[in-house]
């Protein structure tokens, strides 16, 4: 596809960190490679997306526009469903790709809807009290499921309050939903090894998950530690992993909820968590306080993978202008990542997607 003039500087970007930025696996190191820019014909901002089975989705709160793509750009469907009434989604902020090629769209009310191959509105069902969180923070990573039960980052339960101190404490992390009875149960308890143990008040987080066969991977963005748990087990907690970054920018715990005493000038956050077979991956931004040695560097956003086996690779940087990634898979296989439509020419009809690789050396 040709390249347009003005995201030639996000491709030197890539290639140029792709070339500095490599990671140890058993199959040696490799470089992050720019392969293709996607032209989607997409109007206005971009609220949450999602890539699997070779196909990728978008959607837009405001026009409640939903648009599907091939691996190639070629637009496979397009449909917009309402914000309100019995056949409408209100701000969707969580898009997960199944197996059968249908669409789970988590909305901030707590519905759960079910679209189609060509994004039609099946069904939706609805959680049986009310979310706790009106987090409006786009795509956020907060929805899977297993063995036909929905699992969901959704707290509040019984009337209580998440920004309470010590509710992740003493309550449970996500919800399971029987997509067919409506029945939600609570599910899986804070790991013992994170902060929000702690009789401190904290800045309110918001959770992603992530599963892969029976295990479920869980971390609040604003804590650089990821925990599994054994689906097969009841959810029991296995292990939390440090996300060993030294310049992981975070608000300390306080006794008064005085929030940021003006020392931190962007928090760290994690805001892509993808289960791999042997691992996982995290996207995340460093964040950047008063006593950071690039305090006057805009943080970019950086990939890192975990694997069992030989820990940590290097973090690899993402082009400045990537808004958040659609998807990761194994070594060797392509990911696809959403440009913020916001750093595009004003008046762009067309949503930017990357398709990348890591490339063995």
């Amino acid at each position: 596809m040709k390249v347009k003039n003005h995201l030639f500087p996000i491709f030197v970007i890539a290639l140029l960190t792709g070339a500095c930025n490599t990671f140890q696996s058993n199959d040696g190191q490799f470089d992050l490679v720019f392969l293709d820019t996607l032209d989607i014909p997409f109007v206005g901002d971009i609220h949450a997306g999602a890539y699997a089975n070779h196909t990728g989705l978008i959607y837009n709160y405001r026009s409640g526009e939903y648009l599907k793509f091939d691996s190639l750009g070629n637009v496979l469907a397009k449909n917009t469903i309402p914000s309100e009434g019995e056949n409408g989604l209100f701000y969707v902020n969580g898009l997960k790709i199944i197996e059968n090629g249908n669409i789970l769209a988590k909305t901030i009310r707590g519905e759960i809807g079910l679209l189609d191959e060509e994004l039609n509105l099946l069904k939706k069902v609805s959680m049986p009290f009310p979310n706790g969180s009106l987090d409006l923070k786009r795509n956020q990573n907060a929805i899977e499921i297993y063995k036909d039960e929905l699992l969901l980052f959704y707290p509040g339960r019984d009337n209580k309050n998440p920004y309470n101190l010590g509710y992740y404490k003493d309550n449970f992390l996500i919800e399971k939903l029987n997509p067919s009875t409506g029945e939600a149960v609570p599910y899986l308890k804070l790991s013992p090894e994170s902060k929000y143990q702690e009789n401190l008040h904290f800045v309110p987080p918001t959770a992603l998950i992530s599963v892969l066969g029976n295990s479920l991977y869980f971390v609040f963005n604003k804590e650089p530690l990821i925990s599994k748990y054994n689906l097969e087990n009841n959810g029991a907690w296995e292990s939390s992993v440090s996300l060993d970054s030294e310049g992981f920018v975070e608000i300390e715990g306080q006794e008064v909820p005085i929030g940021n005493d003006g020392s931190v000038l962007a928090e760290g956050e994690i805001t892509n968590l993808f289960a791999l077979e042997n691992g996982f991956a995290v996207v995340y931004l460093d964040g950047i306080s008063k006593s950071s040695p690039q305090k006057n560097k805009l943080p970019g956003k950086q990939l890192k993978i975990y694997n069992y086996e030989t820990g940590w690779s290097n973090p690899i940087e993402l082009p400045l202008n990537v808004l958040f990634l659609l998807n990761f898979t194994d070594e060797g296989q392509s990911f696809y990542a959403l440009i913020n439509p916001s750093s595009l020419p004003k008046g762009n009809k067309e949503a930017k997607v990357l398709k990348l690789k890591l490339q063995p050396k």
